[in-house]
């Protein structure tokens, strides 16, 4: 054995070697001690149900960042069906770390922008608050002289991460048919940002509907972990310095500052903020129909359009930022079924899941949550008629996802 002292570094579901500070430390800690360095993935504390195409990504992203990381000598063990903390109990009879270090999860600002005493209910006050700038990301560190022939782990877990036997390859008709690994992601970046005029249609193109051209599709990148969105942030800024700040890249900037919002919003209210009165601490106002809830979550919602949705979502994990919106908007004003139903479901589904995200996008349009019109009036309601009329006047996304009788419906959640 090389060293007989290792280090270890718990990725905590952030896959990739692009920006990990963690990964810096625990770098930095094992050339201090002359240990070997092991990286761990577990599932993370609280991660809660995960569908199959999340699932996928992230496998892909595993295997990746296994293969890359075994050629520096340094071993990835992925027990994704373990918490970190149970995975530790069972990895300690055979290594035992000295230290272990884990992995933040990726935010812009790495601690508050907006002083916790002070931090705003609603996003405008947010952006206009920012005490600082984003920082910057880090690149990949030197992995050279941290491996070892780790004889001492057995075989079965140097084996590579398989993909979950319910995870299907992408469809040909999704809007996002990428592998989830980060050298993926990285390159998603550079096409969209560099290499095409994604960037700069981003506003006028990104309530699109088909295709994967219409929006970045950076989500699912982030919701696996293999892409850091500081490194978004910073290719953004790169962009306009060569071709000066437009539309896009500044709304761009502030979806990622979205992003952001929910994030800390989340941590500073707490469990209020996934409660079904939410942050308003409204009195639910909702039908408990579980028949009908679990007829929607087959695409049986009683309208063709939103059914055109939900088939997309069960296809394929993928839904756009309008679908979302109109299908979140029908569920609570017109099924009137408990928000925080299809916040769970939508949370197992969509290919790019995130907790805090996704409960903080639910709430706003449940009236509940962060949208200012909504403090002491109704939540927001869709025309579906008009939204199509000026978002899919052709009907493109109905004709690729209206089910027929005879199609079967893509698989429900358990």
């Amino acid at each position: 054995m090389a060293a007989a002292v290792s280090i270890a570094l718990a990725l905590e579901g952030q896959l990739r070697l692009d920006d990990q500070p963690a990964l810096h430390q625990a770098v930095a800690l094992a050339r201090q001690r002359g240990a070997r360095l092991l990286v761990l993935a577990f599932r993370p504390e609280g991660q809660r149900l995960r569908g199959p195409h999340q699932r996928r990504l992230e496998a892909q992203a595993l295997a990746s960042l296994q293969g890359r990381l075994a050629g520096a000598g340094i071993p990835l063990l992925a027990f994704p069906q373990l918490t970190t903390a149970a995975a530790l109990a069972e990895l300690r009879p055979v290594v035992q770390p000295e230290a272990v270090l884990h992995a933040d999860e990726s935010r812009l600002f790495g601690t508050w922008p907006v002083a916790a005493e002070r931090f705003p209910k609603v996003f405008s006050q947010f952006r206009r608050g920012l005490e600082r700038a984003p920082e910057p990301p880090l690149p990949p560190p030197d992995l050279a002289g941290l491996g070892d022939a780790w004889d001492d782990l057995p075989r079965t877990w140097l084996a590579p991460p398989a993909a979950p036997p319910d995870a299907a390859g992408p469809d040909p008709r999704s809007a996002f048919p990428f592998s989830g690994d980060e050298p993926a992601a990285l390159a998603r970046l550079q096409h969209y940002v560099f290499e095409t005029e994604g960037l700069r249609t981003y506003k006028t193109t990104r309530n699109g509907l088909v295709g994967t051209e219409f929006s970045a599709k950076f989500s699912p990148f982030l919701g696996v972990g293999s892409l850091s969105v500081r490194r978004i942030w910073q290719e953004v800024l790169r962009y306009q310095e060569r071709h000066g700040a437009d539309e896009g890249s500044e709304w761009m900037k502030q979806e990622l500052l979205w992003r952001e919002f929910f994030l800390w919003s989340e941590q500073h209210h707490g469990a209020a903020f996934h409660a079904p009165g939410g942050l308003q601490n409204r009195p639910p106002e909702w039908k408990a129909d579980r028949q009908r809830f679990a007829r929607w979550t087959r695409g049986d919602s009683g309208h063709p359009l939103i059914d055109a949705q939900l088939n997309e979502l069960l296809t394929t994990g993928y839904l756009s930022n309008r679908g979302r919106q109109w299908v979140a908007s029908h569920f609570v004003n017109e099924l009137r079924l408990p928000w925080i139903w299809g916040a769970r479901f939508f949370e197992w589904a969509l290919i790019d899941a995130h907790p805090a995200l996704n409960t903080g996008n639910w709430a706003y349009l449940a009236g509940v949550g962060s949208d200012p019109r909504s403090f002491g009036g109704a939540p927001r309601r869709f025309d579906l008629e008009r939204q199509v009329g000026l978002y899919d006047p052709e009907r493109q996304h109905l004709r690729l996802w209206g089910r027929s009788a005879q199609e079967p419906a893509a698989p429900a959640w358990p």
